[in-house]
This record gives C-alpha cells, sequence and structure tokens, in this order.
C-alpha cells in the first residue's frame, strides 16, 4: 500500500510550509525506526513548467506492509490542524491506495513528474481505472526518455477514512502517474519532439476530467 499527500500553502507561506513538513517526517521516521515503513518528502520544482493551477508545494510519500488506514490514522492524526497556519488543509490531498508498476524506477532518480487525475462523469471509478490501467498506460510506456512510471491507484473510501483524520479536504482524486525522470529539462525537450504528448491527451478526454486534474514536478528532498 501507498499514501500520497500533496499539500497546498498559504500564500507567502511556501517555505515555512515546507520547514513544517520536513520537521514532520523528521518526527515521523524517528517514530516509524524499525517498521516495514519508507517515508519520503518531496518539494516542487522552482522552475515547474507544468500544472500553473495545480496549488501544491510539498508532497508526502509513505509505502510499505505498514500503511495500512489504522496505522495511518495513527501517524496522521491533527496534521491538518499542526499546518493550519503555514497551508490549506482543505485543498491539501490524502490519499492511499495501490501502485501499479510499468517501468520499475531506477536507483537514485529524484525528480518525479506526478499528475493527479480526476474520472469523467461518464464513468466509474472501477471503469475509469481499469481503462487507464489497461488501455492509458501505453501512452505512458512511450514517453521518451523517462526512468520510471507508475500508476497509483486510490482507494477512494480509504483515502476518506484518512483525510479525515488528518483533517485534509480533497480525497477524491481517481489516480496519480508517476514519472521518474533525469531532469525536468531533458524530459521537456525529449516530450516537445514527440507524438505521445497530444495522444495521450486524446485518450484522456475519453475519461478523464482534465479541468479538474493537475501536474507537477518535484524533487526529493528526503527518504
Amino acid at each position: 500500500m501507498k499514501f500520497l499527500s500533496h499539500i497546498a500553502p498559504r500564500a507567502r507561506a511556501e517555505d515555512a510550509c515546507s520547514e513544517q513538513i520536513a520537521l514532520f517526517v523528521g518526527e515521523l521516521l524517528d517514530h516509524t525506526a524499525g517498521e516495514a515503513l519508507t517515508i519520503e518528502s518531496l518539494v516542487r520544482l522552482p522552475d515547474d513548467v507544468f500544472g500553473a493551477r495545480a496549488p501544491y508545494r510539498a508532497t508526502l510519500d509513505l509505502r510499505g506492509d505498514a500503511v495500512t488506514p489504522a496505522r495511518l490514522e495513527e501517524l496522521l492524526e491533527g496534521l491538518g490542524d499542526r499546518l493550519r497556519d503555514v497551508a490549506h488543509p482543505d485543498l491539501s490531498t490524502a490519499l492511499l491506495g495501490e501502485d501499479v508498476v510499468f517501468i520499475e524506477p531506477e536507483p537514485g532518480i529524484e525528480v518525479r513528474y506526478q499528475y493527479l487525475m480526476r474520472r469523467n462523469a461518464t464513468y466509474t471509478h472501477a471503469a475509469y481505472v481499469q481503462r487507464y490501467r489497461e488501455i492509458h498506460s501505453k501512452f505512458g510506456l512511450r514517453i521518451p526518455g523517462i526512468k520510471g512510471y507508475v500508476q497509483f491507484h486510490v482507494d477512494p473510501a480509504a483515502s476518506q477514512r484518512v483525510a479525515r483524520t488528518a483533517g485534509f479536504g480533497s480525497f477524491d482524486f481517481d489516480s496519480v502517474s508517476e514519472l521518474y525522470l533525469e531532469s525536468l529539462g531533458t524530459f521537456v525537450a525529449e516530450v516537445s519532439k514527440s507524438p505521445v504528448g497530444p495522444e495521450a491527451i486524446a485518450d484522456e478526454e475519453i475519461f478523464v476530467d482534465r479541468v479538474n486534474s493537475h501536474d507537477f514536478c518535484s524533487r526529493l528532498v528526503q527518504g
């Protein structure tokens, strides 16, 4: 299992928000020492060319056998209240689900593109995930220059439960596409020369609510 949280900072508190997340991650690492749990945090790249509307600054990534709804409730209880002075808990995400790995990420890759995706009204969550995994994945496999491709399939009910405990308001994304990159510049240069981008967008129009989905690039800073 994996848990992702994307933190939306308050204006003029971006650095303070990142500092609070770093402090929280340090506490988590101490508190969960010896558990089957991997904890990472990422911060959005300052030169990110994606998702001008995406409000997120920091990402928490927890994964492993210890990632259960009950354990997450213990670890994340009251986090929204703790961050309220520097972040918008109602805009921040709490997403629990499972990874489907199509290209195993190469070790040491720090830059990650994330695309938080919502289904449109013509698809149920189950039908959306099936199309995403079985059909839309072919576009991710064709993206040039990537060092890993993972689909994160969200469990909506479990995410809502954890979001309630953490005090976060956004739990109803259906999936997250994660691309591991050597660098943002290399990725943009390669994708701009490939037809896969327009083809993927055309397919998304069939099953994705693109207006209410968000993409952005971050760098690993802890973990």
